[in-house]
């Protein structure tokens, strides 16, 4: 006879368990998610492909009307970007042991890791689709190609406002609060703060409204919302020096598709004694450039690398 009824075992509490662990993964997945706060459009559907239409603008309508006559109509004008959702996940598998010897820790350790692996990953797809664009400017002078540039090209201020012009004279819509953003490497940052000079880089803290700051950002400067990200693609040219580029973004530069969202997914055990549980995740989508015009690259080396 058992000590006592009613007992409550691993059978009665299992979904708690596993809210456990999907609270801890969504925690750590989000906080990994810069950039996906300058998704200009984002669809959730279960399909092969997914399209975005893109809009062309109106002319300007220069010439006056006449008094008598109904203004003719303009027609709108689109075209398809279509997106593959393509599928993604990582699994590490906990033993019994593990999980015993540290009082359960191993499994808070599983679902924090997996998550943070979860949010790293599609932040750097992100950046790798923003990375693929072709609108690209060198720093330094007379540069032209990324095996041009010499470790004394870094990111300065001069740099910064060049990119900004070429989104401005193409009429990019603002991203955020009226601005720009410029998603950059800390070693970029750095040079650039030490370019800025006195009075013209403004940090976070003297903003008017502080509660309206995006994620790892850092200042304003040359039009642009100066925000941080080390999962910048670092590549050496063939001069061996190491070069970053840096995401200089207006509206619908990125869009999302998902065809399957992100989950955390616990499965096993499947041994014959039930030692061996899966903890991973599996998102299905893809990230990538909606309009080619709203996302201009700022190649620089670094002084730092």
């Amino acid at each position: 006879m058992p000590f006592t009824t009613n007992m409550t075992g691993i059978a009665n509490v299992d979904d708690s368990i596993i809210e456990e662990f999907d609270s801890l993964f969504i925690v750590e997945q989000e906080q990994q998610g810069v950039m996906d706060q300058f998704v200009s459009y984002q669809r959730q559907i279960n399909a092969k492909s997914i399209e975005f239409p893109k809009y062309a603008s109106l002319t300007a309508a220069t010439t006056p009307l006449t008094e008598d006559e109904d203004v003719v109509s303009t027609a709108l004008s689109d075209s398809q970007i279509i997106f593959t959702p393509a599928e993604y996940g990582l699994s590490v598998t906990r033993t019994f042991l593990s999980s015993f010897q540290t009082g359960g820790k191993v499994d808070r350790a599983a679902a924090e890791l997996v998550g943070e692996n979860a949010g790293r990953t599609l932040d750097t797809l992100a950046i790798l689709a923003a990375e693929a664009s072709a609108n690209q400017s060198f720093a330094g002078s007379g540069n032209t190609d990324v095996d041009d540039l010499a470790g004394g090209d870094v990111m300065t201020a001069s740099f910064l406002n060049q990119l900004y012009n070429k989104l401005a004279r193409k009429n990019i819509r603002p991203l955020s609060e009226g601005m720009y953003v410029a998603v950059m490497h800390d070693d970029q940052i750095a040079d650039l703060r030490n370019s800025a000079g006195t009075g013209s880089w403004q940090d976070i803290n003297k903003y008017a409204r502080p509660e309206e700051v995006l994620m790892n950002e850092v200042g304003m400067l040359a039009g642009f919302r100066i925000v941080r990200d080390n999962n910048i693609t670092i590549t050496p040219n063939a001069g061996t020096v190491n070069t970053y580029k840096a995401l200089c973004m207006g509206f619908n530069a990125l869009g999302k598709a998902e065809a399957g969202g992100m989950s955390l997914r616990l499965s096993g055990p499947y041994d014959k004694l039930n030692r061996f549980v899966n903890v991973g995740w599996h998102w299905l989508g893809q990230y990538g450039i909606v309009d080619t015009d709203a996302i201009e690259l700022g190649v620089s080396a670094s002084s730092f690398n």
